[in-house]
């Protein structure tokens, strides 16, 4: 990666480097763009993804700085991954540059991430240390990053473990249940018989080690399991 990144920075025969500053905080990205261009090639486009894939294909950045601050965290996650697999370096912007987003930042791919309280400068050293071959982010950063995001995986995992107990006909009969719905409504939204909706329910309040429905949806609501989807990274 820092290969190609090098390889991309000589091309335009000045020896400067193309950043490419992806986001929507237009007065963070005209501050960097501001500090970076009086020795860097710099360019600013959207993070909606068809505004980024026109400012790839027309400025072929060596890096990208992703501010992901303003993102929902799955879209920051995909959009990281999707730049790293076109074959672009991403150096991401969190809100706090120790942090399960950060971590999770540095899980998708990228090469480094930074904080909002960082200072211009590290924009521009981080860029350079990559550039010429080195680690865009310390190992000691990246090993407390890593020990952040193995840590906030085993609390997801422990989590979701109770909900992933329920098979998928259960979990479906759960959101019903935890919508408010009663058994003879969830027996017509789901075409079976009242019977079968109460044997259901059983089984839900078993598995949740519960004794009643009350508490199964309280259970729910202090996890968030029909707010939030499982981490995947």
């Amino acid at each position: 990666m820092a290969t190609r990144t090098v390889s991309r920075a000589r091309a335009n025969g000045k020896g400067r480097t193309r950043v490419l500053l992806a986001g929507d905080r237009f007065l963070l990205l005209e501050a960097l763009r501001a500090s970076l261009r009086s020795h860097m090639d710099v360019a600013v486009a959207s993070a909606e993804h068809r505004r980024l894939e026109e400012a790839l294909s027309s400025f072929d950045p060596a890096v990208v700085i992703l501010d992901a601050t303003r993102l929902e965290p799955e879209m920051a996650i995909r959009t990281v991954r999707h730049l790293v697999n076109l074959g672009y370096p991403v150096i991401s912007v969190a809100a706090d540059s120790v942090s399960v987003d950060a971590a999770r930042l540095v899980g998708a791919g990228s090469v480094a991430v930074l904080g909002l309280d960082a200072d211009l400068d590290d924009f521009a050293d981080t860029i350079r240390r990559f550039s010429s071959g080195g680690e865009a982010m310390s190992l000691e950063r990246r090993y407390e990053l890593e020990k952040i995001l193995r840590t906030h995986r085993l609390a997801e995992q422990r989590r979701w473990l109770p909900f992933d107990e329920l098979t998928a006909r259960e979990q479906a009969i759960f959101e019903l249940v935890y919508d408010g719905l009663s058994a003879h409504q969830i027996a017509d939204e789901a075409c079976v018989s009242v019977n079968t909706v109460r044997s259901h329910i059983r089984n839900i309040l078993t598995k949740l080690n519960v004794n009643s429905q009350l508490a199964a949806v309280a259970m729910a609501r202090s996890n968030n399991w029909f707010e939030t989807e499982p981490m995947r990274i």
